[in-house]
């Protein structure tokens, strides 16, 4: 790689510590707050609501007909606002094993806007596009949990849907992780159609990221998809009650090669939580494994920092 190249991979050390400490400053003003119940707002049939438990920030979806519920949309820990909490969320950055330097990325789903900011912060030349349909949720990551578009990073209320339809961008990464209650994603957002477009979306050697509940209807359908449309599919489970998809036209790797390319991104990155525990949950779905290779089991559970029963992570 030549100077110019390898310059332009490295992340703007300046940049990154001012934004920090923008994180940090604005976490610490919850923290300190009294209040428990810092924001709440109907959208449809939903109530998009921010609380504070303890040292975190908890934003949720509610449906209005059944407010009881321990289905958690994002939470920022105000004391560490770059590590992230929810489970799945750390899984979906193992997506930088296959693209380590993207140029564009796109979210659809925000929540929080916990994963786009830390990754906003750590790929400082990439560009960021973030789809969200429920225009509270904007207004509580941008007020609530650090989420601050800039020339890097745009947000648009949409149905992600109707975004793809009129959008002729294309992608070198794509983050599906679209719920509302009880961790069901919207029907639309599972079908063979979507993900079908969804794939037309994403570069050469691109690769999509999505994160499904396990007890969504639709998911065998959805990994009949994924293997259908991608040469590559990875699935990570872990303890909780979601499962990530990682899908691509890349060659699949070996795990002695899964294992060095973890090493080389925590040593780029500094990730402020492990990414080895996530890349010994992957279990190769497409193409299925060679009698050689044997069948790759998922690593025992292990109590992993940030989780917790009721969280909508792994």
């Amino acid at each position: 790689m030549d100077e110019h190249a390898s310059n332009h991979h490295k992340p703007n050390r300046s940049w990154q510590q001012a934004n920090e400490a923008r994180l940090r400053r604005e976490a610490l003003s919850w923290a300190e707050s009294q209040e428990t119940t810092l924001f709440s707002e109907q959208w449809g049939s939903y109530y998009v609501a921010v609380t504070r438990e303890g040292p975190r920030l908890v934003l949720w979806m509610l449906d209005a007909e059944a407010p009881n519920t321990d289905w958690i949309q994002s939470a920022m820990d105000l004391r560490e606002p770059l590590r992230l909490q929810s489970s799945y969320t750390q899984a979906m950055i193992l997506s930088l094993l296959w693209q380590p330097t993207p140029k564009t990325v796109f979210f659809s789903g925000l929540g929080g806007g916990c994963l786009a900011t830390t990754l906003h912060h750590h790929l400082t030349r990439a560009k960021f596009t973030c789809v969200e349909i429920a225009a509270p949720v904007v207004t509580a990551a941008t007020r609530y949990f650090g989420f601050q578009p800039d020339e890097r990073l745009s947000v648009e209320i949409s149905d992600v849907c109707d975004f793809l339809y009129e959008d002729s961008a294309h992608y070198d990464l794509m983050f599906l992780d679209v719920f509302c209650d009880h961790g069901v994603s919207p029907e639309h957002a599972t079908t063979a159609d979507f993900l079908t477009l969804c794939c037309s979306r994403i570069r050469n050697s691109g690769l999509l990221a999505m994160n499904l509940g396990n007890r969504d209807p639709a998911f065998s359908e959805v990994v009949n998809s994924l293997c259908d449309l991608f040469d590559t599919v990875y699935s990570c489970r872990g303890r909780g009650s979601t499962t990530v998809f990682f899908a691509t036209g890349q060659r699949p790797r070996s795990s002695r090669q899964l294992e060095e390319a973890t090493i080389e991104l925590e040593q780029r990155h500094d990730f402020l939580f492990p990414l080895s525990p996530w890349v010994a949950r992957l279990e190769r779905l497409q193409p299925p494994y060679s009698d050689q290779e044997g069948e790759r089991k998922a690593a025992p559970d292990a109590d992993y920092q940030g989780n917790r029963p009721g969280d909508s992570g792994l």
